[in-house]
């Protein structure tokens, strides 16, 4: 397997922009893979699954079936592997849930394979460099706010992000990713805001490019100040000295815009713990 790790890297990682490419996602954009799923032809489905990250299911009608326990962004690259599994042609699968760093699933071809495929699907170099270029940020000097922030943007976990940039693209230093783990993302929450937020916190800026802002209800978004909402979905919490703070409340679509640059971008909101049919969880609850 360590002999032939470098030839699958590489063949993960010309899969997973091939398929990019066959979507006609830009290079500097992320992406929602639930979305790029549906684009291939895949149902994807949410389901209470207590033990189980998720499967996919081959066949003439294939679909990915994800625990809707997990946090959003282990969903998100569960989902990319799943997609992995699929342009791969490795037939049914199940992910179980165990540890990232389990023995079975790093020794596994087909697993270590589906998780390249993920990383580079979701953070292709060439987008993580677009991404830092914008924002000004820096490889040598990232800090853990702005991990925090390109995460949010790519759709994926904090430490699945750091564990990208060192071991996966290698661009910056064993120490710096060992400082940049011990920060804990609720500790980064803390320091941006002066409180503990009890869900999830979407640090958004008008560099964000690509997807739709994707949350559940309950979770807060913390936007550049001045930032007009549209929608019933969203409601202005507090005004902050790093922007404003919006609580999603209600599922449905709504839009960011900040005038002053003329971006925007849409803010999807789904109930928390959606089970269903993915291309549904964003449809607004009508009271009877």
């Amino acid at each position: 397997m360590i002999l032939h790790r470098r030839e699958l890297t590489l063949e993960a990682i010309g899969k997973a922009l091939s398929v990019r490419k066959q979507l006609g996602i830009a290079w500097h954009e992320s992406l929602s893979p639930a979305d790029a799923a549906e684009k291939l032809g895949i149902e994807v489905r949410f389901a209470d699954l207590p033990s189980t990250e998720g499967m996919y299911i081959a066949g003439p009608e294939p679909k990915i079936i994800l625990s809707s326990l997990r946090p959003q962004g282990r969903r998100n690259f569960t989902c990319a592997h799943e997609i992995g599994h699929h342009a791969f042609r490795h037939g049914t699968q199940f992910e179980e849930l165990t540890s990232e760093k389990s023995a079975p699933r790093k020794n596994d071809p087909v697993e270590y394979l589906a998780d390249c495929f993920a990383a580079y699907f979701l953070m292709p170099k060439a987008t993580i460099d677009s991404g830092m270029n914008r924002r000004g940020f820096r490889y040598q000097s990232l800090n853990s706010t702005q991990v925090y922030l390109l995460a949010s943007w790519l759709g994926v976990g904090y430490r699945t992000l750091v564990t990208h940039l060192k071991y996966g693209l290698d661009v910056i230093l064993h120490e710096h990713a060992q400082e940049l783990f011990k920060f804990h993302p609720k500790d980064i929450r803390q320091r941006l805001l002066g409180w503990s937020v009890p869900t999830h916190l979407h640090i958004v800026d008008t560099q964000w490019i690509g997807r739709a802002i994707d949350c559940e209800v309950g979770d807060y978004l913390l936007v550049p100040a001045e930032t007009v909402l549209e929608g019933a979905q969203l409601k202005y919490t507090d005004d902050l000295s790093s922007g404003f703070l919006v609580h999603a409340f209600a599922p449905g679509i709504a839009r960011a815009s900040f005038g002053a640059s003329g971006w925007s971008a849409f803010v999807r909101v789904s109930a928390r713990g959606y089970v269903g049919r993915c291309c549904f969880r964003f449809e607004e609850e009508v009271s009877e």
